[in-house]
């Protein structure tokens, strides 16, 4: 076992476990070629490269992406995709901040992380390698909310696959509300039917927008529902517990429920000036169902969770 000095810099172990995050995967780099002794120092800077390295590999191609998009050369046809790379881009800039001030705090604290999939694959890579790897009973290591992994019947120690999936689910909620939110406040005309055409050689996109004005009445509880369901679902990735988590999606439903309601009621979609034929004329009355089946859908989604959480608060 490992003494609690780091054998390169004197430090505590916990200390020098740390240093790893701060510099993300840099300082993981770094720590992984000096350090020669500590396995624990070791582990935590093959996670931090495996954690940051492609968390900032996956910014930079955002980036890169919507820069691409962007250009002048799409006469502004392709600003949606653009914006949706750069809502993107922010979304994986705020999960990384938020993994490497996690990872610094409860590593300091001494509490081994094992984050889920870069963890395992960090054990993997480090035992690849030749390097000796930590025992995992011995330093109790836990997941990102704190929980002990469990013992599977092999005998290895694993996380529950629900645990990653909670996590992929609220980032998909969050990714996909921010867009939501700034298609329909700042870019409505670009909701629209697309039509390429070509004329004299010259070929360019039509757009038919299907929005009209009385959108600006169902904008108001749009937006409350998509703030809340944002701030929701960070609060679900802080505190990933059933009861918290559950009570935040009843929440967030009961609002969707409302908005669709609402757009139901206010119904501020034109699609007579599409070109389309007799589809136009069908059009309204499918939206008209799909919002219906939403409503039902979302109704018995806010029952189903409902009858869960009384059924937890009755067990404990």
């Amino acid at each position: 076992m490992d003494n609690g000095k780091s054998s390169v810099t004197g430090l505590e172990t916990h200390v020098a476990s740390t240093l790893a995050y701060l510099g993300t995967w840099v300082s993981g780099i770094v720590l992984l070629l000096v350090e020669t002794k500590d396995r624990v120092v070791r582990f935590h800077a093959m996670q931090s490269i495996l954690v940051f390295g492609p968390l900032h590999l996956l910014m930079f191609f955002l980036n890169a992406s919507g820069s691409l998009f962007s250009l002048g050369l799409w006469n502004g046809s392709l600003l949606p995709v653009s914006l949706v790379f750069a809502v993107l881009h922010g979304v994986v800039l705020v999960l990384s901040i938020v993994l490497w001030v996690l990872l610094m705090v409860k590593t300091y604290q001494r509490q081994q992380v094992l984050v889920p999939v870069a963890g395992d694959l960090a054990f993997w890579l480090l035992a690849k390698l030749g390097m000796p790897t930590p025992e995992r009973d011995a330093l109790a290591f836990q997941g990102l909310g704190g929980g002990v992994p469990r013992e599977s019947h092999r005998g290895r120690l694993q996380y529950e696959v629900g645990r990653t999936g909670r996590i992929a689910g609220s980032i998909a909620a969050i990714v996909w509300s921010i867009f939501v939110f700034v298609m329909f406040n700042f870019y409505p005309d670009y909701i629209a039917f697309y039509q390429g055409v070509s004329a004299g050689g010259v070929s360019q996109l039509l757009r038919y927008p299907i929005l009209t004005s009385e959108l600006s009445r169902a904008l108001p509880i749009l937006n409350a529902t998509l703030v809340v369901t944002v701030v929701g679902h960070f609060v679900a990735l802080a505190w990933d517990k059933f009861f918290v988590r559950e009570g935040i999606e009843v929440v967030i439903h009961a609002m969707g429920l409302v908005t669709i309601l609402v757009f139901l009621r206010v119904f501020p979609f034109d699609y007579s000036a599409l070109p389309l034929g007799v589809a136009v004329d069908v059009l309204p009355g499918a939206t008209l169902a799909v919002l219906v089946v939403a409503a039902v859908a979302t109704g018995v989604e806010i029952i189903v969770r409902l009858v869960r959480l009384i059924t937890y608060a009755l067990s404990r």
